[in-house]
């Protein structure tokens, strides 16, 4: 595996107005969301970045390092940002959605092992669609400390050389809304 030095930053800063509640500590297969996602970086270096629900998801898990986004309802960007100036002095960052309940290691794995010198970014993909999470160079760091409202890296990413790395179905399953829930189980 390629030996970057890298931070994840979870993205759990949203305020859950398609779900309806904070989504990210709904019981899936007797754990909260986020615990599966925590648990798929959990041999990085991590911070989760927290919004309007910080209270909830502090007290859920309180040996995490969470950074406060004020500005979470300013949408997913200023939560990008505070993660990029967290962790500004690694070589790359893996953007981490904290709603990806099928998330594995060995995903987050495969993902970093696609790391080359030409990458600028390396985003996973299933059956041709893109997914998370994305990691991201330092040399993209300045133009995503330009993003503004509810969007994440994708336009930063089109504009450069991303690299490709086909993974399962989890690159794609997010919650977004409560029936979403039954759509899938977990793998045993």
């Amino acid at each position: 595996m390629n030996m970057l030095d890298v931070g994840a930053v979870v993205l759990a800063g949203g305020e859950g107005r398609r779900f309806g509640s904070n989504k990210l500590l709904v019981d899936v297969d007797g754990r909260p969301l986020l615990w599966w996602v925590l648990e798929a970086v959990s041999h990085l270096d991590r911070v989760v970045v927290v919004g309007k629900y910080y209270r909830e998801i502090i007290a859920a898990f309180p040996s995490e390092v969470a950074i406060y986004n004020p500005r979470y309802s300013e949408g997913m960007s200023s939560s990008v940002k505070l993660g990029l100036n967290f962790f500004a002095r690694k070589e790359a960052i893996l953007f981490v959605p904290g709603d990806m309940p099928l998330l594995r290691r060995d995903t987050v794995n495969r993902i970093l092992s696609a790391t080359s010198p030409e990458c600028d970014a390396v985003v996973p993909v299933h059956e041709g669609t893109r997914g998370n999470p994305v990691l991201i160079m330092k040399r993209l760091f300045p133009e995503l400390l330009l993003i503004s409202g509810d969007v994440g890296a994708r336009n930063v990413i089109n504009r450069h050389k991303a690299c490709y790395v086909e993974c399962g179905r989890e690159v794609i399953i997010d919650v977004d809304y409560p029936t979403d829930l039954s759509s899938f189980r977990q793998p045993a």
